[in-house]
Order: C-alpha cells, then structure tokens, then sequence
C-alpha cells in the first residue's frame, strides 16, 4: 500500500466546483465521486510557511516554530527594537517524512514550501518555495540535482521574484499564465520521473502556480478566464497521472495550505491602532507617514472622481518603463515593517507585511497590556463596519492560545484577526480615514482550502464536514494502519473512513514498538551522522 499527497498551494473550492461542473476538471470529479470531499480549514493563520508546515507536522506553530515568513528576536532590553530574519524550515517537530522514514517508508518529498535546507529523509527530498536558488544544494541527496537537471533542465523551484513583479505589472493573464504553466510543465515532468522510477511507499507533491495566478487575477480567475483555466486543466491532469499510478490499497490526498478569495477593500489596522493611543512610530517614522498620509488623500481624490482605473493603468505603464519603483519593492510583502517604533510607549502593533495578501492580521500586545484593555480592543474591533456597505470588519478574532502549547509559543499577548469577506488589512500608516475602496478585487488567501480523500478505505462520494490543517497527518498515518508515534494537535479524521476507528485508536504510542521499526530508526540516524 502506498500514500500520496497532492498538496497544491492556495486551492480554492470557489474555482474548482464551477471548473468541475463546466466538465473541465475530470479527474478533480472523479475525486469527487468517488473518495471524500471536505474544506480543509487554515486559520492560524492562513499564510503559507506556517500552513504547509501545519500541514507535513500536524502541529500547531507553538510545536514547530513557523508563525510567518520571519522569526524574531526575543527583547533584549525594554525599548529595544527586535530584529527578524527570514525562516526557510520549521524550527521543531518531525515532518510525515521523518516519521515515514523512522518506520522504514520509502519516501519522495517534492517542492513542499519551507523545507530548506532538505533534510536526510529514507528517500529524495526536493526543497521547496522558500529555497534562496537552484543554486544552492536543494536536494537530498545533494547528488540528486544533477539527476533533477537531467530530466527538467528548466526546472523552477518558483518564479524569479523579478520576474513574477514584471509579469504581474504587465496586467495581462497569457504572459503570466504561460510563465506559470512552463515552471508546472517541468515540475511534473520531475514528479512523474520520480514516481515511475524510484522506490517509493510515500510521496509529497506541492505545486504553487495557484497561488501566483490568484494574487493578481482573482477576478479573471474566479470569472473562469481561459488563461487561467489552463492551469487548473494541467493540474487536472497531473492529478490523472497519479491516478495511473495508483493500485488497489493506494491511498491519494488532494490538500491546500488555504484557500482564496477577492478582496477589494483595505482596512489600515497599524492606523487604526495609533489611532487609539495604542502604537507611538518613532520620530523618523513621523515623516513618512505625512508623506503616506498625502499619497492616500490624492488616491481618495481619484477615486472619487471615477479615474481610479486609469491611474492604475498609469502607474502600471510607468513601472514597466521602469519611471516608478514602489517603496521597498525589493524587500517584498512579507517583509518585517514598522522598525522605527517607540517600543517604551507602544502597546500593541502588526510588524509584518504577511497578512496584507494573506487576508489576516496579527496584532503583538504588549505584556504590560490589561486584560481590561485588550477586551476594549477586541470589543472595538468588532464594532468596526465597512463604510461603504455596512459589513462587518471582522470574521473572527482569536487570542494566542490558538497557536498551541509548545517551546516556540509566542511570549507576548497576540490578536489573531480574520477579516470579512473582500476586506484584507494593509500595516502603512498615513490613512486617517482607515478603509480604502480599491474598486477592483485581488486575490488574497482564504481559511477554507480543500481536502480530498480517496481509496479503497474512504467512502465514495462523501462530503465530509470541515477538517482542520493538523488532522491530515495523523489521518495519514491511521489509513496506512501505522501507530501515531506521538501527541498531534490534529485528529483522525475517523467519518472518511468506511469503517469508524475504533475507540482509543488514535492515541500516542512507543515509537520503538518492533525490532524493525528500531532497525529503521538506526539507519535514519546514521544518515544523520553522515550529513554532519
């Protein structure tokens, strides 16, 4: 019997049914026919490094480290500012591949995000997004990378962050899609090379072109454009030659590290917290809010007056003649922000730009903060309304303890926040008003992503209620009739299977139950001693 997960990167049930339903996606149908449907949530937030680790760990952040795309220091002295560095991998807990590989599994890990540097698996491990460059050694075995350049000479880990910032600023879908569809088509070559001739009882594909698609052409996207329809149909038929592999007992997971949907609206959360005494920017940081503050005047003015589309045609126009550069461009999104912070006189704060296309917030409270306080912030929130239509400005809020027990659990007080539908939270400050009608939508990530089950274990045709990121792996693990060698913060997701677990089944147990899973442990760690 042999495993597989199809993990692809920001899919969404609101482009797959109608894709399914127009009989484009066929072997998606078939999924949906014949295995277990259910929305896979991810809340915690649904942001890409923490979900795709969540998701090989089947643990919450608090066990294995990932809250973001950076890491930050703890204080050193009240009033100091922390500084933050980029994480590539998960700082603790094992990966489903780890724990395959103690029981003796055979396992092929491709293109999963945050898994850089590869680790020493009882496989091939091909880092994903994440990795700095092809350059570097990404592969486990590092001899493997030849083999990889062999068989997909254009093969991609992800679009170069240059040139995806010029496909987008182009705004058209086909440069785009193409570039996306080329950097699949070598991706899948790899995978099936990989898949027909190496040994494998286990393997974990990732694809991203989803995700980079949906960011800038939501609305064409979700409109079902055929430029982007394509890719859906390549992935489609990836899906179908998985399929072919497949034998009676095999088991096949369909999974996402979130979903997606439109935002056309900007609530400035940074702003609204200075507004309410509760972030002081330091003397620097004065200034360029001012200047901020101008910008979005002049961008109200536009918009009011119905140029809204043609000023961004503008500044699209400039950027591709390289006249306009936007601040901190090559820093990216997922950058740290706010560094110029009166830290002695802030109580509360979002430092990074990772929720702004993430869809969510998260807001640092200062430990000093009352209880008192952060229920009249909460409470605040929650009163907030979209001035335009009346929606409420929050979905759900939750505290710290939604990030789990574990050593990496944050020392400070958080605020976890999801927004309404169309609205995602941007950090600048300078925008006194709070909202910004865009008057288009883009793409930003969704709790609900999506959760297929199928083989002879799972029922046929179920739509299974909601699952959470942390079940799949001790889901995993139950359907391949193997112990959970420890405490996962997700479950069993007993209602998939034909027959229900039995009672108790899902427990933590002694990892060294046999000689032979002591034998596999032993060469595992020798391949450690190795890499050392």
């Amino acid at each position: 019997m042999r495993s597989v997960i199809f993990g692809v990167d920001g899919l969404t049930f609101r482009v797959l049914h109608p894709l399914i339903e127009r009989g484009e996606l066929p072997n998606f149908k078939k999924l949906s026919q014949e295995g277990c449907e259910a929305v896979l949530e991810s809340k915690y937030p649904p942001l890409t490094p923490p979900a795709w680790t969540s998701l090989s760990t089947g643990l919450k952040p608090a066990r294995h480290g990932v809250f973001d795309f950076w890491v930050y220091d703890e204080q050193q002295e009240v009033g100091k500012p922390r500084a933050a560095h980029v994480l590539t991998r998960r700082r603790g807990g094992k990966a489903i591949w780890n724990i395959l590989s103690e029981y003796g599994k055979r396992v092929l890990v491709i293109n999963v995000p945050a898994t850089y540097p590869p680790e020493p698996v009882n496989g091939i491990m091909v880092s994903g997004y994440m990795t700095p460059s092809t350059d570097v050694d990404f592969t486990y075995p590092p001899s493997f990378k030849e083999e990889l350049f062999q068989i997909a000479p254009n093969y991609q880990i992800d679009l170069e962050t240059n040139a995806y910032e010029r496909l987008k600023t182009i705004g058209k879908v086909e440069p785009l899609a193409d570039a996306i569809l080329r950097m699949t088509e070598e991706r899948i070559k790899l995978m099936m090379h990989m898949m027909k001739e190496k040994p494998w009882d286990f393997c974990y594909l990732a694809f991203i072109g989803a995700d980079r698609l949906q960011h800038p052409l939501w609305e064409e996207v979700s409109a079902l454009h055929p430029g982007t329809n394509d890719y859906f149909k390549m992935i489609d038929d990836a899906l179908g030659q998985v399929f072919a592999l497949l034998g009676p007992g095999d088991r096949l997971f369909v999974v996402s590290d979130h979903g997606f949907g439109g935002h056309n609206t900007y609530f400035d959360i940074n702003e609204y917290l200075y507004s309410k005494g509760l972030l002081t920017p330091g003397a620097s940081f004065e200034s360029s809010r001012r200047k901020s503050s101008r910008a979005t005047r002049v961008r109200q003015v536009v918009s009011r007056l119905g140029l809204r589309s043609l000023a961004r045609k503008v500044k699209r126009s400039l950027k591709t003649l390289g006249m306009w550069v936007p601040p901190n461009f090559e820093a990216g999104l997922d950058r740290p922000a706010l560094s110029d912070i009166d830290w002695k006189r802030t109580l509360a704060f979002v430092p990074s730009f990772s929720g702004f296309p993430s869809g969510y917030a998260d807001i640092f409270l200062n430990p000093d903060m009352k209880e008192e306080q952060i229920a009249e912030l909460r409470a605040d929130l929650m009163r907030q309304v979209d001035p335009k239509d009346g929606k409420p400005l929050i979905d759900a809020i939750y505290s710290t303890e939604v990030y789990g027990e574990g050593p990496f659990a944050p020392r400070e007080p958080h605020l976890l926040l999801l927004p309404g539908d169309h609205i995602t939270f941007r950090v600048e400050l300078g925008n006194q008003r709070l909202w910004e009608d865009l008057g288009k939508s883009f793409g930003s990530h969704h709790k609900d992503g999506v959760l297929y089950a199928y083989g002879d274990s799972f029922k046929r045709g179920f739509k299974a209620p909601n699952a959470e990121i942390y079940d799949l792996v001790p889901t995993l693990l139950h359907s391949m009739n193997l112990p959970l060698p420890h405490g996962f913060d997700g479950r069993v997701l007993d209602e998939l299977f034909v027959e229900r677990a039995q009672e108790g089944r899902a427990v933590a147990v002694d990892p060294e139950r046999s000689a032979e899973d002591g034998l596999a442990r032993r060469k595992l760690k020798k391949l450690l001693e190795v890499e050392k």
